[in-house]
């Protein structure tokens, strides 16, 4: 790694040996450096790599319209949301989500509101990833003085539920909730009563969803042997669940151009009986 310039004491722009534009982070990385000169790995904490994204690709020009205070707001953000939802993720969110704050603050100077349309759908669907935008909210006010509008955390939380996957767009991560919103709106006219959203089935069923539908935007077709049996077997012990994966894979096919196979339709059978189920305790 070779340091290419500084933006404070402890973040500064380098180069790796692939000759990518990187953001290290780590106390004194960026003191009383000269361009071109190693950084040793033990002062490296963190390493935030660019995606494929064209708008991020010149971390340097990038940088040079983003107070640094956002900056370092942003990466303890992520710091905190990593805990909160203890998965991995993508190292651009540092970036895509500097950019989303910048602006956000820049809306609130000038008197901009933008509500989200998937506020609502956003709390329920990812609870751990709106958690995590709510702190941030609260953190991004008290370091700034300003009052950003509560729907900020459900636009942030899109941030960490998009970072959770090595490729796509925030856009994409848009579309996926919109479907998800769409299936469970199939499963609640089907059953004819509202899912328990508390249940730990919910939540395993909300993360299967979005996999499912990654896979059906990547055209991934899911293929096991002998997976024809657990179908035949699971439609007739489960018929109101296999009933209610139909809709879904008739509606998904016709509106989505969604490919699902039994093998597909054996997990949502599954996932449909566990999280309908009246005994369910979560």
């Amino acid at each position: 790694m070779r340091f290419k310039k500084s933006l404070n004491n402890n973040i500064a722009l380098a180069e790796d040996a692939e000759g990518c534009e990187v953001i290290v982070i780590g106390t004194g990385v960026g003191f009383k450096k000269v361009k071109g000169q190693p950084i040793e790995q033990s002062q490296i904490q963190k390493t935030f790599r660019i995606g494929s994204n064209d708008k991020y690709q010149r971390v340097e020009q990038f940088l040079s319209d983003i107070p640094l205070q956002v900056i370092d707001i942003t990466d303890q953000i992520i710091e905190e949301g990593r805990e909160i939802i203890g998965k991995k993720l993508n190292d651009s969110i540092l970036l895509t989500l500097a950019d989303h704050i910048h602006f956000a603050l820049d809306r609130f100077k000038k008197g901009v509101d933008m509500q989200n349309p998937l506020h609502w759908d956003i709390r329920h669907l990812y609870p751990a990833e709106y958690r995590a935008g709510e702190l941030a909210v609260c953190k991004i006010n008290e370091a700034f003085l300003v009052a950003l509008p509560t729907g900020e955390a459900s636009s942030i939380a899109l941030h960490f539920v998009n970072s959770q996957f090595d490729s796509g767009s925030m856009n994409q991560t848009i579309k996926i909730t919109q479907m998800i919103n769409d299936i469970l709106g199939i499963m609640t006219d089907h059953f004819g009563r509202a899912l328990n959203q508390e249940s730990a089935d919910f939540s395993r069923f909300i993360t299967h969803l979005r996999y499912f539908i990654v896979r059906q935007m990547n055209r991934e077709v899911l293929s096991f042997k002998d997976q024809q049996f657990l179908y035949d077997v699971l439609s007739e012990r489960y018929p109101d669940s296999f009933q209610c994966a139909l809709k879904i894979k008739e509606t998904m096919e016709q509106q989505r151009g969604f490919v699902i196979t039994p093998d597909e339709m054996v997990y949502l059978m599954i996932h449909i009986e566990r999280v309908t189920s009246r005994t369910d305790t979560g």
